[in-house]
């Protein structure tokens, strides 16, 4: 927590003082929002509002404090810090120290008391669209990266909220499916990054999931929130919910949620608001809940400081912070291939330099929704690769692809199959309800060619309120080719886009015009079902809505791919920089495929035909496929990387620096061989968690399938040397240590990062062949050799056992590997457990 000695020795003094002056009303009062971001405060106690922000990679712009839009100042910027796949993938607990030291100071500068983060839901498949925005599939990895976050976020006088607690891993109707899952799989996989920071990281608040856990809602699940967070676990602090995440005031009082918030209707009629004191008055609900629910509450604020006049005041955008940015985009970027050692580049050998593609030259920060960070600058790969050479080198840039920034165009009605029966004329059924709610009878049902209106000069139909309403454009779909299809709309309201069953978007609490796009892949021939739903009020102004075909593109993208490839001829040296943006990995939906958009398969092979020797250099903050791979001999992964995240890559790609990141996820070879896709179920309604323990490289290593790239996967500009592999037994809480000697074999100064994976060979319970128990990143001179060293616990070597309800573990055999990634074992030894 907070580490205040003082203030830890008198808050239970504190808090009972403050109780009992409250009245009822100003209790409950505290337990829901009363602004976007915070709850109501107390003014004649002098208890302030609790002041969240969002988010977990960089402090939001200041919003608004009764709608969505921003408030419109001119200082609210903050460090762009790389995302969380990209923090992870630096597998350094001093990089994530550093990362939450600059959170917690930059939201302590702006008046925060709660930064919304560390998000790290397990990443159980590569579509999830907040994939970007979370850690690792591995909970061991999550849970040593994330204490050291959340220990340096709440040293800066701020509160962090890990989120979002639990089985939150698909954006897919994120609001409403609900998981399923063994009791092993949910301990053994899925809550030790929660259980750490609680228990070791001492974090203040944790957030609640959209999704339902067994089929209550996480935001009020019994279970997870009174009987493991609460009672098990001992956490003191607050249990927030995500924004509109309760559905139900019984619920919400009696299990466990402290702090309401949400969007959409007015505070007062919170579930933990007015229908809250309602129950207490009656006594339907006892006044020791809610106690419980304010001690906690309070407890935060004063533990953050907040009735302290000696409160930390922190710091924000200083170069220091810069510098940290920047330095966690270096050791986060991950070289997967480098045949011929192809780099790092040198600037000496090179006249002139071609730097193809859009993510060049794309900045990312504010993108992505709710973890958007609107920053001072943000250094591109194209703006870094020439402020590292200068003058030295030519570097010419052309983007090789449009990256689908048209404008939309109305969906053609040849295309549709709806017809209506009394014209005969193609077009989308339109259906009115007199309400916001969809609720009740169709009380007009129309045809229209386009789903379109300005609210100026819409007319609404007999029986319709023109500001007080909720319809669905629905149209039946049939495209002449297969291919990635652009759908969009213009609006500043609350429209869902639903295709075939599946969410796409949803812009529900949406308070200024914005366009939205998002891309479907459709098979020709095939019908889809399209359904746009708005509610409308009086603040909306327009929906506008359209596609953009593939073929629209076709002409352009061909004139921009040939563009490229005469560059490409005419330079020494290529570098493609593309991947994904956040069209792509971006909060409140997921992927539908994991090929690169834009065609730029196509391209990277025609760059490969002219320069067998192009580097590609991908952004993006979850797996893509790599049809290509085999030919590429230089394959960089740099993640979402921040602001400082162009001068970093060239310092990698042109070798002042040696790449040092790991994959903190397997890529598959496909999404078919995902072992959520495979044998568990990613559905709408339901998802069955049936590939149990078997996540991530914990399935390919059991199965023995290689994937495209395996978890802990990551080259260096030099070569490394095990041995002497020693064990022996462990002194007080450890029962094994662990000794291994690593040598940099190089010419260059790296970082190596030191993997511990532990095997059960015969157990009582099925146990996954391989289990990360242990990781060490170590700096090495070059010929220097270092001895690392491991100590497990017995907790490391066990199980949790479903019956008895605790950690188990048996006597017998376990194997130690050591390596370099999950398939790059260089060292293994037995040893013994007799318990």
């Amino acid at each position: 927590m907070c580490k205040n000695e003082n203030r830890e020795a008198n808050v239970v003094s504190f808090l009972e003082s403050l109780l009992e002056q409250l009245s009822l009303e100003e209790k409950v009062s505290l337990c829901h929002a009363a602004t976007k971001f915070g709850n109501a405060g107390v003014e004649r106690l002098g208890i302030p509002v609790l002041e969240m922000s969002d988010g977990p990679h960089g402090v939001r712009q200041e919003i608004s404090k009764d709608s969505w839009e921003p408030a419109g100042w001119d200082d609210d910027h903050s460090t762009y810090l790389p995302t969380g796949t990209a923090q992870a993938a630096t597998w350094n607990r001093e990089v994530m120290r550093d990362a939450g030291r600059v959170l917690g100071a930059e939201a302590r500068e702006r008046g925060k008391d709660v930064i919304l983060g560390p998000g790290f839901n397990i990443i159980r498949t590569p579509l999830c669209g907040r994939n970007f925005e979370y850690y690792s599939e591995d909970p061991y990895l999550i849970a040593e990266l994330a204490v050291p976050a959340v220990q340096a976020i709440q040293a800066q006088d701020t509160a962090a909220c890990v989120k979002h607690y639990a089985a939150n891993s698909q954006e897919l109707n994120r609001d409403a499916t609900d998981v399923e899952m063994d009791e092993r799989t949910l301990r053994e996989i899925y809550l030790p990054g929660f259980e750490a920071t609680v228990k070791a990281g001492e974090v203040l608040t944790v957030m609640g999931a959209y999704n339902k856990f067994r089929g209550q809602w996480c935001c009020h699940n019994d279970y997870l929130v009174n009987q493991v967070l609460k009672a098990e676990w001992g956490f003191e602090g607050v249990y927030l919910s995500d924004w509109a995440g309760v559905h139900d005031t019984d619920e919400a009082v009696l299990n466990g949620m402290d702090i309401e918030m949400g969007t959409g209707k007015p505070y007062d009629e919170y579930y933990l608001a007015k229908p809250f004191l309602e129950g207490l008055r009656s006594g339907k609900y006892p006044l020791s809940v809610l106690d419980d629910k304010v001690r906690r509450i309070l407890r935060v604020l004063y533990l953050v400081g907040a009735f302290d006049a000696n409160r930390l005041p922190g710091e924000r955008n200083t170069p220091a912070h810069q510098a940290i940015a920047r330095n966690a985009a270096r050791e986060a970027m991950v070289l997967l291939k480098n045949d011929d050692a192809v780099l790092p580049l040198q600037p000496e050998k090179i006249r002139k330099l071609a730097v193809i593609g859009q993510n060049a030259v794309t900045k990312h920060s504010n993108g992505g929704n709710s973890s958007a960070v609107k920053c001072l600058y943000e250094v591109t790969p194209l703006e870094g690769i020439r402020a590292y050479l200068g003058d030295s080198v030519e570097v010419l840039y052309a983007p090789g692809y449009s990256g689908g920034e048209e404008g939309f165009s109305a969906i053609g009605t040849e295309y549709l199959s709806t017809v209506d029966e009394g014209s005969g004329v193609k077009g989308w059924t339109l259906s009115y309800y007199a309400n916001q709610k969809f609720a009740g009878p169709v009380v007009v049902s129309e045809y229209t060619e386009a789903p379109s209106f300005e609210h100026e000069t819409f007319s609404a139909p007999e029986g319709i309120d023109r500001n007080l309403h909720s319809a669905v454009f629905r149209a039946e779909l049939s495209v002449p080719e297969s291919g990635d299809y652009v759908l969009g709309f213009v609006t500043d309201g609350d429209v869902t886009l639903t295709v075939d069953g599946v969410l796409m978007v949803n812009t529900d609490g949406l308070m200024q015009r914005e366009k939205r796009r998002v891309s479907r892949y459709f098979t020709a021939g095939q019908t889809h079902v399209i359904e746009l739903s708005y509610k409308c009020r009086d603040t909306m102004d327009c929906l506008h809505f359209g596609w953009v075909p593939p073929w629209a593109n076709q002409s352009e993208q061909t004139s921009e791919k040939d563009k490229a490839l005469s560059l490409a001829a005419e330079a020494d040296a290529v570098i493609f920089c593309g991947g994904l943006t956040h069209r792509e990995d971006l909060e409140g939906k997921d992927r539908q495929h994991l090929q690169l958009p834009d065609q730029q398969d196509a391209l990277i092979e025609a760059l490969l035909d002219v320069n067998p020797n192009t580097v590609v250099a991908l952004t993006g903050g979850a797996p893509v496929v790599m049809p290509w791979a085999d030919r590429a001999k230089a394959i960089l992964w740099m993640w979402y990387a921040g602001m400082e995240g162009g001068h970093a890559a060239a310092e990698i790609l042109f070798g002042k620096v040696a790449p040092s990141g790991r994959l903190p996820m397997t890529f598959p070879n496909s999404l078919e061989e995902c072992p959520a896709h495979k044998i568990g179920t990613y559905g709408f309604d339901k998802s069955a968690y049936s590939e149990g323990l078997n996540v991530g490289y914990r399935y390919y290593v059991s199965e023995s399938i290689q994937p495209l790239f395996p978890f802990g996967h990551g080259l260096s500009y030099t070569d490394f040397e095990y041995k002497d592999l020693q064990l022996s037994p462990g002194e007080g809480d450890a029962i094994l240590s662990v000794r291994v000697d690593v040598t940099n074999t190089g010419s260059v100064p790296v970082k190596e990062v030191v993997q511990l994976y532990l095997q059960d060979v015969e157990a009582s319970v099925y146990r996954p062949k391989m289990e990360l128990k242990g990781f060490e990143k170590i700096s090495l001179a070059p010929g220097e050799t270092q001895t690392v060293c491991f100590e497990l616990s017995l907790r490391d070597l066990s199980f949790y056992d479903d019956v008895g309800m605790d950690w188990k573990a048996e006597s017998g055999e376990f194997i130690v590997h050591i390596g370099r990634s999950s398939q790059d074992i260089r060292l293994r030894q037995s040893y013994q457990l007799d318990l």
